[in-house]
């Protein structure tokens, strides 16, 4: 699916600021599961200087640099992006000892992946009975908890929106019965990391969302799979992730895929956010003889 976005992020102060260096994370991936065809970016004011970097987690970004005071701050990207994934379970999981739940990694997997394990939750605790209700349901197989895990999030945590501040705990979460998509994302990472499996938050954008009128940047998590590589589950929808999902940034905490990171200075001076995303989802020659 060939899908057109173009996103628009204004930030704006009650007072002129300086404006520190800048990081923007809005460039969609490139990878095996979605091809970027392009991308463009303005930046009001402009700025004295960008360089096009891969940060710590490895997305692609735009470091930004100002100078002088500024009563705002705004960013336009466009992007065009052709999604592959029709199918989110065409692999096979090769490792026997991530086919099963506890996962246990290849120990040469162990470094690359540690980070990604490591859970923020007590053991014994809310995380650990709520894995177990879903493992009583599910069983062993890898595949099937991950699948029980997503429905039981999407049919038990209501969805709200909350369009500020950082993801809640995994466990407020739980407590709350009700989360943003970011929060209940974080609830299904730390719900794999209880269990062993690699997990990470993504950002990016979700073509049925967006036609919906929900116009915001969407979260959802990946789990590491040995001959599946990282794939995407979104709680928020009761999904696994194929053709309809375009990945911004991913990262082991939520703040590795925020879209903008960077600060400003300025007495007493305070900022609002506004946002506004379009997207447009158009089926290629080979789709439609897919369907025929």
């Amino acid at each position: 699916m060939r899908i057109s976005i173009t996103h628009n992020t204004t930030y704006k102060y009650n007072d002129s600021v300086f404006l520190d260096p800048h990081i923007i994370r809005l460039k969609p991936k490139c990878d095996a599961s979605q091809e970027l065809i392009s991308f463009e970016i303005e930046i009001d004011p402009v700025p004295d200087g960008t360089a096009e970097i891969v940060d710590v987690a490895g997305n692609d970004s735009i470091c930004a640099w100002f100078s002088g005071k500024h009563g705002h701050l705004h960013f336009t990207t466009r992007s065009v992006v052709n999604t592959r994934r029709k199918n989110p379970y065409d692999y096979i999981i090769t490792e026997p000892g991530v086919s099963k739940i506890p996962a246990f990694y290849p120990k040469y997997y162990v470094p690359a992946l540690r980070a990604f394990m490591s859970r923020n939750t007590e053991p014994d605790g809310p995380m650990d009975k709520f894995v177990f209700k879903i493992f009583e349901e599910s069983g062993p197989d890898t595949m099937a908890f991950l699948a029980a895990l997503n429905t039981h999030i999407y049919n038990d945590i209501e969805q709200v929106i909350r369009h500020e501040g950082p993801p809640y705990p995994a466990e407020v979460t739980l407590g709350y019965g009700r989360g943003s998509c970011r929060d209940l994302t974080m609830l299904f990472i730390e719900a794999c990391r209880s269990v062993g499996l690699a997990a990470r938050f993504v950002s990016g954008y979700r073509e049925a969302e967006i036609m919906s009128g929900e116009r915001q940047l969407h979260a959802w998590a990946e789990v590491y799979l040995p001959g599946g590589g990282w794939r995407g589950y979104d709680p928020s929808n009761g999904l696994a992730v194929a053709d309809s999902h375009v990945t911004v940034a991913a990262g082991v905490v939520p703040e590795e895929a925020s879209p903008v990171s960077g600060s400003y200075r300025g007495s007493g001076a305070r900022s609002i956010i506004d946002f506004e995303i379009d997207i447009k989802a158009e089926i290629t020659d080979e789709e439609e003889a897919d369907t025929r």
